[in-house]
């Protein structure tokens, strides 16, 4: 986790060879302890604030450390991680939701395997159910991002401007009608598109996450899992919570996952 101007150069080229060296010390180490055990390059690379002396991880530099130390572990051939999706501002506002957002298109677009940070907040230190799922809206737009324009066959819609002629009517096309969902990525009913409430109100967006939450949440059904799995975990988890006194809050109903 190199921090650019604080615990690594400030240039961003300079973090991104610091924070290469490190990565391929501790792969060194990483191999000697288990020859061939699996790899994933990656990291929480940021700048460092000379403001506030804190670590945005939703500023622009911040994702382009993220990109540029990505770009390393694919010319090394190995899955790439990054810390991105994330805000740091402490509540859901347009600041956190336009960092979120960047960084979601930035990420997919440069390709990185595994992206943590969707839902979080205030520099990595909360998580937000809530923002999770506006989050999730964002990764699905960056995700059609990366699709990109198709320009071959029917996409060059040649027999639609044939068809159409000078009226320009296409919403008439049997293609159209065939083609919009491939081409158009439909976001739930988080994202205002202008279908307004029966009662004319607008809810923010804030209101809209918490109704979407509620909905998952009431239709999510826990994967089933052995006696033996179960009581595995449920040992585990109240022997972690002897250790930190946490044993009144971990009864038995929590370790079970209910």
């Amino acid at each position: 986790m190199p921090l650019a101007g604080a615990t690594a150069p400030v240039t961003l080229a300079g973090s991104i060879v610091q924070h290469a060296a490190e990565c391929i010390s501790g792969i060194t180490i990483h191999q000697l302890a288990q020859p061939g055990a699996p790899i994933v390059w990656g990291g929480a690379p940021a700048i460092f604030d000379m403001r506030t002396g804190r670590t945005p991880m939703g500023a622009i530099e911040t994702a382009m450390l993220d990109v540029g130390c990505a770009e390393v572990g694919k010319h090394l051939g190995l899955p790439t991680h990054a810390y991105m999706v994330a805000g740091d501002g402490r509540v859901i506002d347009a600041q956190v939701e336009m960092e979120s957002g960047m960084s979601a298109a930035l990420g997919a677009l440069a390709g990185i395997n595994m992206i943590s940070g969707a839902g979080m907040l205030d520099f990595l230190a909360c998580h937000s159910m809530e923002k999770l799922v506006i989050d999730a809206e964002a990764i699905a737009s960056a995700q059609r991002l990366v699709e990109g324009v198709q320009t071959s066959g029917e996409s060059l819609a040649v027999a639609m401007f044939a068809e159409a002629g000078l009226r320009g009517d296409f919403l008439k096309l049997k293609e159209t009608r065939a083609l919009f969902r491939k081409e158009q990525h439909f976001p739930s009913a988080l994202i205002d598109r202008g279908f307004a409430r029966p009662d004319g109100s607008t809810p923010s967006i804030v209101e809209r996450a918490q109704e979407r939450v509620e909905e998952l949440l009431s239709t999510y059904e826990r994967r089933a899992l052995t006696p033996e799995c179960e009581q595995e975990i449920a040992a585990f988890v109240e022997a972690e919570g002897g250790l930190t006194g946490l044993t009144e809050l971990l009864g038995s109903e929590c370790a079970r996952g209910t």
